[in-house]
């Protein structure tokens, strides 16, 4: 059985080195899922080039990551045990070795499941590579809505059938603020970069990579937007022309906490407007009216 050590790779275990007989046959079999292709931000042209003109002149230099694991492992909705082997990282590398038939070295590395996969892949890109902010503010987004997901399941699986409010009287650190400390930046960041994702997961594909390698210039506070509208299209989204007419025809939707807190803010708002006709013009209809608003206010906080 191969032995594991842990490396400097994150929660990446790298699995000993094998025969290089059996890394050949592996090399022949690697597997290329679309999910997690997808989270590697494509290189803008002249990067793409480089790198290009660098593996031609030098080889592929860098070993290529690969996940040594299951078919069932990869999608949940199959019972299939087959080994299969998963590039973690190195797609862009991988894809130019192919075209030129250059030879290039693996690591096989060990994770428990796909979400730990999609957890390093994010934090290797945002740490190694000077990112454009829409594509940092996409990965970042794409890691808040699947922990945001994954935490909702967990929180309805652990209580099936159970008469509990909550999932714990002890306050826990919310998702987007553990992020942002991550990242270093503001939990309204994080949930922008959330709403961007969203957005950018409507698009066609090919608009879609456009704009994360920066080849399109889209206003960011439009593809925003697009996750906040209420019907959602059945098709995918072509053009920037597209998005603006969609914009323009779709009401935003609004949220039971947005409306909550819309409440409040109207609510706020009148009681200083009456404390304010109070300070200078007391009445006892205008201190009743103050009464009955601070009640309102108190059901709501």
């Amino acid at each position: 059985m191969a032995k594991k050590y842990m490396g400097s790779l994150g929660t990446a275990t790298i699995i000993k080195d094998q025969s290089l007989l059996n890394h050949e046959a592996i090399k022949q079999q690697i597997y290329i899922v679309d999910e997690l292709r997808d989270l590697i931000p494509p290189l803008q042209e002249e990067e793409y080039k480089q790198l290009e003109k660098n593996i031609l002149a030098e080889g592929c230099r860098e070993a290529l990551m690969v996940w040594e694991t299951t078919k069932n492992n990869v999608d949940t909705t199959l019972t299939d045990t087959s080994t299969v082997y998963v590039l973690v990282d190195g797609h862009n590398r991988y894809g130019i070795c192919q075209k030129h038939q250059i030879n290039f070295k693996i690591h096989l590395v060990s994770f428990n499941n796909l979400r730990e996969v999609k957890e390093y892949m994010i934090d290797n890109q945002l740490g190694r590579r000077n990112l454009i902010p829409e594509q940092a503010s996409y990965l970042r987004g794409i890691r808040y809505n699947a922990e945001k997901l994954e935490k909702g399941k967990y929180v309805r699986d652990e209580h099936k059938g159970q008469n509990v409010p909550y999932a714990s009287e002890v306050k826990k650190e919310s998702t987007s603020l553990k992020l942002a400390k991550q990242y270093n930046v503001s939990e309204k960041t994080i949930k922008r970069d959330a709403e961007f994702a969203e957005g950018l997961n409507l698009l066609d594909p090919s608009l879609k990579k456009d704009i994360l390698s920066g080849k399109v210039k889209a206003k960011k506070s439009e593809i925003q937007q697009l996750a906040q509208i209420s019907e959602v299209p059945e098709k995918s989204i072509t053009t920037l022309e597209e998005v603006s007419m969609i914009l323009q025809t779709n009401e935003p939707k609004v949220s039971k906490s947005e409306d909550l807190e819309n409440h409040k803010t109207v609510l706020m708002s009148k009681i200083q407007e009456i404390a304010l006709s109070i300070n200078s013009n007391a009445s006892q209809s205008l201190c009743d009216e103050l009464i009955k608003l601070s009640q309102a206010l108190k059901k709501v906080l």
